[in-house]
């Protein structure tokens, strides 16, 4: 009787132990913290001129409305200073992906977590680079 108990421990044990971490690595994916209503903290652009690796000219602005993502897929510009209105979006590890009629826009990941999130483009033509911070 002793030892069944024991045996039903050690397997409900390593059950956990395996079950635990992968759960722990699915709630980090982009997919599951991205949906909800981010705050636009601030919006910044940078200006490079060719063979100069500091900008020579920034600016930003700060507090620029919201952007919603939705688990549907669609999303929305609240206050019309990101994409102008309603969108659609996907995304890869390192690619978030909107699109607003015919307009594909691929916008790299800079950084996230539940409560960040930083995102760009770089122009390929004058190598300008414009970013969002956005927050929960």
């Amino acid at each position: 009787m002793i030892r069944k108990i024991f045996s039903t421990t050690i397997i409900l044990l390593f059950v956990t132990a395996i079950v635990l971490p992968g759960c722990s690595k699915e709630e980090e994916t982009i997919e599951n913290w991205i949906l909800g209503t981010w705050n636009v903290d601030k919006y910044e652009q940078q200006d490079f001129e060719d063979g100069i690796k500091e900008p020579t000219s920034t600016s930003q602005s700060i507090d620029q409305g919201e952007i919603v993502f939705r688990e549907d897929g669609t999303g929305e510009d609240i206050g019309g200073n990101f994409m102008g209105s309603d969108f659609t979006w996907t995304n890869t590890d390192k690619t978030l992906i909107l699109t607003q009629g015919e307009t594909i826009t691929n916008y790299d990941i800079e950084s996230y977590s539940t409560s960040n999130f930083v995102f760009s483009i770089t122009d390929p033509g004058d190598k300008s680079v414009e970013r969002w911070h956005l927050s929960k």
